[in-house]
Protein backbone atom coordinates (compact mmCIF):
# COMPACT_ATOMS: atom_id res chain seq x y z
CA UNK A 1 0.00 0.00 0.00
CA UNK A 2 1.10 3.40 -0.86
CA UNK A 3 2.27 5.98 2.04
CA UNK A 4 -0.19 9.04 1.87
CA UNK A 5 1.85 12.14 1.40
CA UNK A 6 -1.40 14.38 1.70
CA UNK A 7 -2.21 15.08 4.93
CA UNK A 8 -0.07 18.08 5.76
CA UNK A 9 1.07 20.83 3.24
CA UNK A 10 3.83 23.14 3.63
CA UNK A 11 4.24 26.28 1.61
CA UNK A 12 7.28 27.06 -0.42
CA UNK A 13 8.39 30.81 -0.88
CA UNK A 14 8.71 31.66 -4.21
CA UNK A 15 12.10 32.20 -5.37
CA UNK A 16 14.76 33.06 -8.02
CA UNK A 17 16.21 30.34 -9.86
CA UNK A 18 19.73 30.99 -11.68
CA UNK A 19 19.63 29.54 -15.62
CA UNK A 20 21.97 27.25 -16.11
CA UNK A 21 22.25 26.71 -20.12
CA UNK A 22 20.23 27.65 -22.65
CA UNK A 23 19.97 24.78 -25.37
CA UNK A 24 18.34 23.89 -28.76
CA UNK A 25 17.13 20.28 -27.09
CA UNK A 26 17.35 19.32 -23.78
CA UNK A 27 16.98 15.47 -23.38
CA UNK A 28 15.94 14.01 -19.55
CA UNK A 29 17.36 10.40 -18.82
CA UNK A 30 20.31 9.08 -20.38
CA UNK A 31 19.01 5.57 -20.53
CA UNK A 32 18.77 3.78 -24.48
CA UNK A 33 16.26 6.06 -25.22
CA UNK A 34 18.35 9.27 -24.00
CA UNK A 35 21.31 7.53 -25.62
CA UNK A 36 19.21 7.73 -29.45
CA UNK A 37 18.01 11.31 -28.64
CA UNK A 38 21.30 13.37 -27.62
CA UNK A 39 23.44 11.65 -30.26
CA UNK A 40 21.11 12.04 -32.72
CA UNK A 41 20.09 15.65 -32.43
CA UNK A 42 23.55 17.05 -31.48
CA UNK A 43 24.84 14.75 -35.18
CA UNK A 44 22.29 17.29 -37.01
CA UNK A 45 23.78 20.05 -35.35
CA UNK A 46 21.37 20.96 -32.78
CA UNK A 47 23.08 22.75 -29.14
CA UNK A 48 22.35 19.60 -27.13
CA UNK A 49 22.61 19.07 -23.14
CA UNK A 50 21.62 15.51 -22.03
CA UNK A 51 20.56 15.35 -18.04
CA UNK A 52 20.70 12.01 -16.24
CA UNK A 53 20.81 11.38 -12.80
CA UNK A 54 23.27 8.67 -12.53
CA UNK A 55 26.92 9.03 -12.59
CA UNK A 56 26.88 7.19 -16.13
CA UNK A 57 24.73 6.61 -19.02
CA UNK A 58 22.89 3.30 -20.06
CA UNK A 59 19.85 3.28 -17.92
CA UNK A 60 18.19 -0.07 -18.26
CA UNK A 61 21.72 -1.03 -19.83
CA UNK A 62 24.30 -0.15 -16.71
CA UNK A 63 22.21 0.67 -13.75
CA UNK A 64 19.71 -2.30 -14.01
CA UNK A 65 21.95 -4.51 -15.73
CA UNK A 66 20.19 -5.72 -18.58
CA UNK A 67 23.16 -6.94 -20.35
CA UNK A 68 21.61 -8.62 -23.17
CA UNK A 69 19.46 -7.63 -26.60
CA UNK A 70 17.40 -10.15 -27.55
CA UNK A 71 17.96 -9.25 -31.35
CA UNK A 72 20.82 -10.77 -33.35
CA UNK A 73 22.69 -8.02 -35.22
CA UNK A 74 21.37 -8.56 -38.87
CA UNK A 75 18.24 -6.56 -37.34
CA UNK A 76 19.79 -3.19 -35.48
CA UNK A 77 20.54 -0.24 -37.35
CA UNK A 78 21.43 3.44 -36.67
CA UNK A 79 22.81 4.13 -33.03
CA UNK A 80 21.81 1.00 -31.46
CA UNK A 81 23.78 -0.93 -34.15
CA UNK A 82 26.99 1.33 -33.65
CA UNK A 83 27.09 0.78 -29.93
CA UNK A 84 26.57 -3.19 -30.31
CA UNK A 85 29.69 -2.54 -33.18
CA UNK A 86 31.79 -1.11 -30.83
CA UNK A 87 30.92 -2.86 -27.88
CA UNK A 88 32.24 -6.13 -30.54
CA UNK A 89 35.22 -4.09 -31.24
CA UNK A 90 36.50 -3.66 -27.68
CA UNK A 91 35.85 -7.74 -27.44
CA UNK A 92 33.28 -6.72 -24.21
CA UNK A 93 30.18 -8.00 -26.10
CA UNK A 94 29.13 -11.38 -27.86
CA UNK A 95 26.93 -11.81 -31.02
CA UNK A 96 24.14 -14.46 -31.56
CA UNK A 97 20.52 -14.79 -31.34
CA UNK A 98 20.89 -12.92 -28.55
CA UNK A 99 23.52 -10.16 -27.66
CA UNK A 100 25.23 -10.40 -24.33
CA UNK A 101 27.61 -7.51 -22.93
CA UNK A 102 29.40 -6.04 -20.28
CA UNK A 103 27.59 -3.46 -18.60
CA UNK A 104 31.06 -1.70 -17.75
CA UNK A 105 31.69 -1.47 -21.36
CA UNK A 106 28.67 -0.09 -22.23
CA UNK A 107 29.09 3.09 -20.14
CA UNK A 108 32.03 4.08 -21.13
CA UNK A 109 30.86 3.42 -25.21
CA UNK A 110 27.76 5.50 -24.05
CA UNK A 111 29.79 8.63 -22.83
CA UNK A 112 32.43 8.19 -26.08
CA UNK A 113 29.54 8.72 -28.35
CA UNK A 114 27.72 11.21 -26.78
CA UNK A 115 30.49 13.37 -26.43
CA UNK A 116 31.89 12.49 -30.21
CA UNK A 117 28.61 13.98 -31.19
CA UNK A 118 29.35 17.17 -29.34
CA UNK A 119 26.15 16.97 -26.72
CA UNK A 120 27.21 18.34 -23.37
CA UNK A 121 26.12 16.04 -20.52
CA UNK A 122 25.15 17.29 -16.97
CA UNK A 123 25.10 14.10 -14.76
CA UNK A 124 24.58 13.80 -11.17
CA UNK A 125 21.44 15.33 -11.39
CA UNK A 126 17.22 14.81 -10.88
CA UNK A 127 15.07 16.42 -13.34
CA UNK A 128 12.30 17.88 -11.09
CA UNK A 129 9.55 19.50 -12.73
CA UNK A 130 8.64 21.01 -16.29
CA UNK A 131 8.82 24.67 -16.90
CA UNK A 132 5.32 25.27 -18.48
CA UNK A 133 4.15 28.46 -20.14
CA UNK A 134 0.94 28.77 -22.17
CA UNK A 135 0.88 25.36 -22.80
CA UNK A 136 4.54 25.44 -24.12
CA UNK A 137 7.97 23.59 -22.39
CA UNK A 138 10.24 26.00 -22.19
CA UNK A 139 12.78 23.64 -20.10
CA UNK A 140 13.38 22.09 -16.61
CA UNK A 141 13.81 22.42 -13.68
CA UNK A 142 16.69 20.43 -12.09
CA UNK A 143 18.45 19.73 -8.19
CA UNK A 144 21.71 18.69 -8.23
CA UNK A 145 24.81 19.48 -5.68
CA UNK A 146 24.69 23.17 -6.73
CA UNK A 147 20.98 23.67 -5.48
CA UNK A 148 17.59 24.11 -7.73
CA UNK A 149 18.77 25.33 -11.39
CA UNK A 150 16.90 25.99 -15.02
CA UNK A 151 17.25 24.42 -17.88
CA UNK A 152 16.02 26.22 -20.37
CA UNK A 153 15.66 24.43 -24.70
CA UNK A 154 13.82 24.93 -27.59
CA UNK A 155 12.65 21.00 -27.24
CA UNK A 156 12.53 18.71 -24.68
CA UNK A 157 12.46 15.06 -25.09
CA UNK A 158 11.40 13.19 -22.08
CA UNK A 159 13.23 10.10 -22.19
CA UNK A 160 12.67 9.08 -18.37
CA UNK A 161 11.06 6.47 -18.81
CA UNK A 162 8.00 7.68 -16.63
CA UNK A 163 6.74 10.21 -18.74
CA UNK A 164 7.59 12.54 -15.53
CA UNK A 165 7.86 15.43 -18.02
CA UNK A 166 5.25 14.95 -19.93
CA UNK A 167 2.88 14.09 -16.85
CA UNK A 168 4.26 17.43 -15.33
CA UNK A 169 3.07 19.73 -18.40
CA UNK A 170 -0.58 17.81 -18.17
CA UNK A 171 -0.26 15.68 -20.80
CA UNK A 172 -2.88 12.86 -20.57
CA UNK A 173 -1.20 9.56 -19.58
CA UNK A 174 -2.69 6.25 -18.72
CA UNK A 175 -0.07 4.26 -15.78
CA UNK A 176 -0.28 0.09 -16.43
CA UNK A 177 -3.27 -1.98 -18.39
CA UNK A 178 -6.45 0.08 -19.21
CA UNK A 179 -9.09 -1.84 -17.68
CA UNK A 180 -7.38 -2.42 -13.73
CA UNK A 181 -4.18 -0.29 -14.07
CA UNK A 182 -1.93 -2.81 -12.90
CA UNK A 183 1.74 -2.60 -14.11
CA UNK A 184 4.47 -5.43 -14.94
CA UNK A 185 5.99 -6.50 -11.99
CA UNK A 186 8.85 -5.03 -10.91
CA UNK A 187 12.53 -6.49 -10.93
CA UNK A 188 16.05 -6.16 -8.98
CA UNK A 189 18.54 -8.24 -11.10
CA UNK A 190 22.30 -9.03 -9.93
CA UNK A 191 25.15 -11.17 -11.44
CA UNK A 192 26.81 -13.76 -10.18
CA UNK A 193 30.00 -15.53 -10.73
CA UNK A 194 31.79 -18.73 -10.61
CA UNK A 195 29.38 -20.44 -12.77
CA UNK A 196 30.16 -23.42 -14.81
CA UNK A 197 27.96 -22.83 -17.69
CA UNK A 198 29.42 -26.19 -19.72
CA UNK A 199 27.64 -28.33 -16.87
CA UNK A 200 24.12 -25.92 -17.13
CA UNK A 201 24.39 -26.24 -20.62
CA UNK A 202 24.87 -30.13 -20.79
CA UNK A 203 21.96 -30.26 -18.00
CA UNK A 204 19.48 -28.06 -20.25
CA UNK A 205 20.30 -30.24 -23.45
CA UNK A 206 19.72 -33.64 -21.38
CA UNK A 207 15.50 -32.32 -19.84
CA UNK A 208 14.89 -30.07 -23.14
CA UNK A 209 10.96 -30.03 -21.18
CA UNK A 210 12.40 -28.10 -18.23
CA UNK A 211 13.36 -25.54 -20.86
CA UNK A 212 11.15 -22.88 -23.25
CA UNK A 213 11.28 -24.67 -26.61
CA UNK A 214 11.49 -20.92 -28.08
CA UNK A 215 15.22 -20.83 -29.87
CA UNK A 216 15.17 -17.25 -28.81
CA UNK A 217 14.59 -17.46 -25.30
CA UNK A 218 16.35 -20.83 -24.19
CA UNK A 219 19.99 -20.48 -26.47
CA UNK A 220 22.71 -22.70 -25.63
CA UNK A 221 25.23 -22.08 -28.48
CA UNK A 222 28.35 -22.33 -25.54
CA UNK A 223 30.89 -23.18 -28.38
CA UNK A 224 30.28 -19.87 -29.93
CA UNK A 225 30.11 -18.16 -26.05
CA UNK A 226 26.07 -17.30 -26.76
CA UNK A 227 23.67 -18.72 -23.89
CA UNK A 228 20.50 -17.49 -22.95
CA UNK A 229 18.67 -19.66 -20.39
CA UNK A 230 14.70 -19.52 -19.67
CA UNK A 231 13.02 -22.23 -17.66
CA UNK A 232 14.17 -24.78 -15.19
CA UNK A 233 10.73 -24.96 -14.17
CA UNK A 234 10.26 -28.26 -12.05
CA UNK A 235 13.06 -26.96 -9.61
CA UNK A 236 11.76 -23.89 -9.38
CA UNK A 237 7.98 -25.10 -8.66
CA UNK A 238 9.39 -27.58 -6.21
CA UNK A 239 11.87 -24.86 -4.55
CA UNK A 240 8.54 -22.59 -4.02
CA UNK A 241 6.59 -25.50 -2.53
CA UNK A 242 9.39 -25.96 -0.04
CA UNK A 243 9.49 -22.37 0.70
CA UNK A 244 12.63 -21.72 -0.60
CA UNK A 245 11.56 -19.10 -3.16
CA UNK A 246 8.87 -17.22 -2.75
CA UNK A 247 5.72 -18.46 -3.80
CA UNK A 248 4.18 -18.11 -7.33
CA UNK A 249 8.05 -18.54 -8.60
CA UNK A 250 7.92 -20.83 -11.54
CA UNK A 251 10.69 -20.44 -13.75
CA UNK A 252 14.62 -18.54 -13.69
CA UNK A 253 16.10 -16.71 -16.09
CA UNK A 254 19.87 -16.80 -16.88
CA UNK A 255 21.00 -13.95 -19.17
CA UNK A 256 23.97 -11.54 -20.05
CA UNK A 257 26.36 -14.60 -19.87
CA UNK A 258 29.65 -14.25 -20.38
CA UNK A 259 31.11 -18.07 -20.67
CA UNK A 260 34.52 -16.78 -20.32
CA UNK A 261 34.39 -15.83 -17.37
CA UNK A 262 31.42 -17.46 -16.08
CA UNK A 263 29.57 -14.57 -14.77
CA UNK A 264 25.69 -14.01 -16.14
CA UNK A 265 22.49 -12.21 -14.34
CA UNK A 266 19.83 -13.62 -12.66
CA UNK A 267 16.60 -12.05 -13.78
CA UNK A 268 14.51 -14.14 -11.07
CA UNK A 269 13.07 -11.56 -8.76
CA UNK A 270 9.80 -10.51 -9.33
CA UNK A 271 7.53 -7.79 -7.23
CA UNK A 272 4.10 -7.20 -8.06
CA UNK A 273 2.00 -4.46 -7.22
CA UNK A 274 4.03 -1.85 -7.74
CA UNK A 275 4.05 1.58 -8.86
CA UNK A 276 6.92 2.75 -10.01
CA UNK A 277 6.35 6.09 -9.47
CA UNK A 278 5.69 6.59 -6.21
CA UNK A 279 8.97 6.93 -4.08
CA UNK A 280 7.25 4.67 -1.06
CA UNK A 281 5.97 1.87 -3.40
CA UNK A 282 9.94 1.45 -4.83
CA UNK A 283 11.11 1.32 -0.91
CA UNK A 284 9.39 -1.59 -0.02
CA UNK A 285 10.43 -3.33 -3.44
CA UNK A 286 13.78 -3.13 -2.98
CA UNK A 287 13.72 -4.46 0.34
CA UNK A 288 11.45 -7.00 -0.81
CA UNK A 289 13.50 -7.93 -3.91
CA UNK A 290 16.73 -8.30 -1.39
CA UNK A 291 15.22 -10.51 0.17
CA UNK A 292 14.70 -12.61 -2.43
CA UNK A 293 17.96 -12.46 -3.92
CA UNK A 294 18.99 -14.16 -0.55
CA UNK A 295 16.54 -16.88 -1.44
CA UNK A 296 17.68 -17.36 -5.01
CA UNK A 297 21.55 -17.53 -4.42
CA UNK A 298 21.13 -20.21 -1.62
CA UNK A 299 18.36 -21.60 -4.41
CA UNK A 300 21.00 -21.74 -7.08
CA UNK A 301 23.97 -23.13 -5.50
CA UNK A 302 21.84 -25.94 -4.39
CA UNK A 303 20.09 -26.88 -7.23
CA UNK A 304 21.09 -25.53 -10.25
CA UNK A 305 24.25 -27.61 -12.17
CA UNK A 306 27.30 -25.47 -12.34
CA UNK A 307 25.81 -22.96 -9.24
CA UNK A 308 27.42 -25.03 -6.88
CA UNK A 309 30.47 -22.13 -6.24
CA UNK A 310 28.54 -19.04 -7.54
CA UNK A 311 28.71 -15.85 -5.88
CA UNK A 312 26.95 -12.13 -5.43
CA UNK A 313 28.90 -10.30 -7.89
CA UNK A 314 27.17 -7.09 -7.97
CA UNK A 315 23.55 -6.13 -7.67
CA UNK A 316 21.77 -3.55 -9.72
CA UNK A 317 21.45 0.03 -8.74
CA UNK A 318 18.03 -0.04 -8.40
CA UNK A 319 14.64 -1.36 -9.04
CA UNK A 320 14.08 -1.94 -12.69
CA UNK A 321 10.70 -0.52 -13.65
CA UNK A 322 9.06 -1.82 -16.42
CA UNK A 323 6.26 -0.14 -16.65
CA UNK A 324 4.64 3.17 -15.47
CA UNK A 325 2.31 5.75 -17.63
CA UNK A 326 1.59 5.72 -21.20
CA UNK A 327 0.90 8.72 -22.27
CA UNK A 328 -1.44 9.90 -24.83
CA UNK A 329 -0.26 11.26 -28.17
CA UNK A 330 -1.74 11.92 -31.69
CA UNK A 331 -1.72 8.57 -31.88
CA UNK A 332 -1.87 5.13 -29.31
CA UNK A 333 -0.08 2.28 -30.86
CA UNK A 334 -2.45 -0.77 -30.37
CA UNK A 335 -1.29 -4.04 -30.55
CA UNK A 336 -3.43 -5.00 -33.73
CA UNK A 337 -0.91 -1.79 -34.87
CA UNK A 338 1.94 -4.10 -33.99
CA UNK A 339 0.36 -7.22 -35.60
CA UNK A 340 -0.92 -6.30 -38.97
CA UNK A 341 2.38 -3.95 -39.30
CA UNK A 342 1.10 -1.00 -40.45
CA UNK A 343 3.34 1.47 -43.13
CA UNK A 344 2.31 4.37 -40.92
CA UNK A 345 2.84 7.24 -43.11
CA UNK A 346 4.61 9.28 -40.56
CA UNK A 347 6.52 5.96 -39.46
CA UNK A 348 10.06 6.40 -38.08
CA UNK A 349 10.91 3.56 -35.86
CA UNK A 350 11.56 0.16 -37.49
CA UNK A 351 10.48 -2.36 -35.07
CA UNK A 352 11.76 -6.18 -35.77
CA UNK A 353 11.29 -8.71 -32.37
CA UNK A 354 9.78 -11.92 -31.74
CA UNK A 355 6.36 -12.01 -31.13
CA UNK A 356 4.29 -13.64 -28.87
CA UNK A 357 0.14 -14.70 -30.20
CA UNK A 358 -2.12 -11.38 -28.89
CA UNK A 359 -2.95 -11.07 -25.42
CA UNK A 360 0.11 -13.24 -24.55
CA UNK A 361 2.65 -11.20 -23.11
CA UNK A 362 5.59 -11.87 -20.73
CA UNK A 363 6.12 -10.19 -17.34
CA UNK A 364 2.30 -10.54 -16.63
CA UNK A 365 0.98 -8.37 -14.02
CA UNK A 366 -1.12 -11.65 -13.13
CA UNK A 367 1.71 -13.82 -10.86
CA UNK A 368 1.76 -16.58 -13.27
CA UNK A 369 5.16 -15.94 -15.51
CA UNK A 370 6.35 -18.99 -16.53
CA UNK A 371 3.36 -21.15 -14.93
CA UNK A 372 2.00 -23.90 -16.52
CA UNK A 373 -1.25 -21.18 -16.86
CA UNK A 374 1.40 -18.92 -19.39
CA UNK A 375 1.09 -19.81 -22.64
CA UNK A 376 4.07 -18.11 -23.16
CA UNK A 377 6.04 -21.01 -21.32
CA UNK A 378 5.28 -23.18 -24.60
CA UNK A 379 5.00 -20.46 -27.23
CA UNK A 380 8.01 -20.13 -30.21
CA UNK A 381 7.01 -17.04 -31.30
CA UNK A 382 8.12 -15.71 -35.21
CA UNK A 383 9.98 -13.00 -35.90
CA UNK A 384 8.32 -10.25 -36.93
CA UNK A 385 8.70 -6.58 -37.92
CA UNK A 386 6.14 -3.15 -37.65
CA UNK A 387 6.49 0.41 -37.41
CA UNK A 388 6.19 3.28 -34.63
CA UNK A 389 4.90 6.36 -35.74
CA UNK A 390 5.88 9.95 -35.11
CA UNK A 391 2.67 10.41 -33.81
CA UNK A 392 3.31 8.25 -30.80
CA UNK A 393 6.31 10.48 -29.61
CA UNK A 394 3.95 14.02 -29.67
CA UNK A 395 2.12 14.01 -26.99
CA UNK A 396 -1.41 15.68 -26.18
CA UNK A 397 -1.93 18.98 -24.25
CA UNK A 398 1.87 20.21 -24.66
CA UNK A 399 3.74 21.95 -26.79
CA UNK A 400 7.59 22.17 -27.25
CA UNK A 401 7.96 18.36 -26.46
CA UNK A 402 8.52 15.02 -27.29
CA UNK A 403 8.67 11.76 -25.53
CA UNK A 404 10.49 8.52 -26.23
CA UNK A 405 10.89 5.25 -24.63
CA UNK A 406 8.52 2.97 -23.25
CA UNK A 407 6.39 5.75 -22.06
CA UNK A 408 5.06 6.67 -25.79
CA UNK A 409 1.66 6.60 -26.76
CA UNK A 410 0.14 3.03 -26.44
CA UNK A 411 -1.13 0.70 -24.91
CA UNK A 412 -0.40 -1.74 -22.25
CA UNK A 413 0.09 -4.72 -24.80
CA UNK A 414 1.72 -2.86 -27.36
CA UNK A 415 4.12 -1.76 -24.47
CA UNK A 416 4.87 -5.35 -24.31
CA UNK A 417 6.55 -5.47 -28.12
CA UNK A 418 8.20 -2.19 -28.08
CA UNK A 419 9.83 -1.90 -24.79
CA UNK A 420 13.27 -3.78 -25.75
CA UNK A 421 16.59 -1.31 -25.33
CA UNK A 422 17.29 -1.40 -28.73
CA UNK A 423 14.02 -0.25 -30.17
CA UNK A 424 13.96 2.59 -27.47
CA UNK A 425 17.27 3.86 -28.84
CA UNK A 426 15.85 3.56 -31.69
CA UNK A 427 12.47 6.19 -30.46
CA UNK A 428 15.25 8.84 -29.28
CA UNK A 429 17.24 8.78 -32.59
CA UNK A 430 13.86 9.27 -34.17
CA UNK A 431 13.03 12.02 -31.68
CA UNK A 432 16.53 14.00 -31.88
CA UNK A 433 16.53 14.26 -35.18
CA UNK A 434 13.10 15.68 -35.34
CA UNK A 435 14.15 18.12 -32.03
CA UNK A 436 17.15 19.31 -33.86
CA UNK A 437 15.41 19.79 -37.61
CA UNK A 438 12.84 22.12 -36.07
CA UNK A 439 15.36 23.70 -34.20
CA UNK A 440 17.07 24.47 -37.85
CA UNK A 441 14.04 24.91 -39.47
CA UNK A 442 12.56 27.61 -36.82
CA UNK A 443 9.52 24.90 -36.55
CA UNK A 444 7.92 22.91 -33.15
CA UNK A 445 8.30 19.29 -33.42
CA UNK A 446 4.51 19.26 -33.71
CA UNK A 447 4.58 21.13 -37.03
CA UNK A 448 8.31 20.03 -38.08
CA UNK A 449 8.22 18.73 -41.73
CA UNK A 450 7.92 14.72 -40.81
CA UNK A 451 8.81 14.02 -44.89
CA UNK A 452 12.49 15.97 -43.69
CA UNK A 453 12.74 13.70 -40.73
CA UNK A 454 12.87 10.67 -42.59
CA UNK A 455 15.01 11.71 -45.11
CA UNK A 456 17.38 12.09 -42.16
CA UNK A 457 16.68 8.79 -40.71
CA UNK A 458 16.97 7.02 -43.80
CA UNK A 459 20.34 8.66 -43.93
CA UNK A 460 21.58 7.66 -40.90
CA UNK A 461 20.59 3.97 -41.67
CA UNK A 462 17.10 3.58 -40.24
CA UNK A 463 15.06 1.47 -42.75
CA UNK A 464 11.77 2.55 -43.17
CA UNK A 465 10.74 1.32 -46.70
CA UNK A 466 10.89 -2.64 -46.01
CA UNK A 467 7.70 -4.51 -46.07
CA UNK A 468 6.23 -5.33 -42.87
CA UNK A 469 3.65 -7.57 -40.93
CA UNK A 470 4.43 -10.89 -42.31
CA UNK A 471 6.80 -13.06 -40.95
CA UNK A 472 10.41 -12.99 -41.40
CA UNK A 473 12.74 -15.57 -42.59
CA UNK A 474 15.12 -16.78 -39.60
CA UNK A 475 18.43 -14.83 -40.43
CA UNK A 476 21.97 -16.76 -39.43
CA UNK A 477 22.84 -16.49 -35.92
CA UNK A 478 25.76 -13.87 -36.53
Amino acid sequence: MSEVSHVRTVHEPARETPVAAEVDVLVAGGGPAGLGAAIAAAREGASTLLVERNAFLGGAATANLVSKLSQHRAVLYGISGEIVDELLRRRAAVAGRVINFDPEAFKKVALDLVQDAGARLLLYSWVVVPIVEEGAVQGVFVENKCGRQALLARTVIDCTGDADIAAGAGVPFVKGREGDGKMRPVVLLFRVGNVDFHAMVDYARRHPDQFSPDPNRQVNDIERGVVRMWGFFDLVEEASRRGELPPDFHCLELEGVDVERGICYINGTEVYEVDGTNAWDLTRAEIEARNQISMFVDFVRKHIPGCERASVIDTAAGIGVRETRHIRGEHILSEEDCVAGRPFEDRVVRVSTHLAAPGVAVHNPDRKEGSADDQFRTMIAEERKFYIPYRCLVPQGAERLLVAGRSISQTHDADGWTRSEVWCMGMGQAAGTAAALAAADGTTVRTVDIGRVQQLLRAQGVPLDEAVGQPVPEPGAS
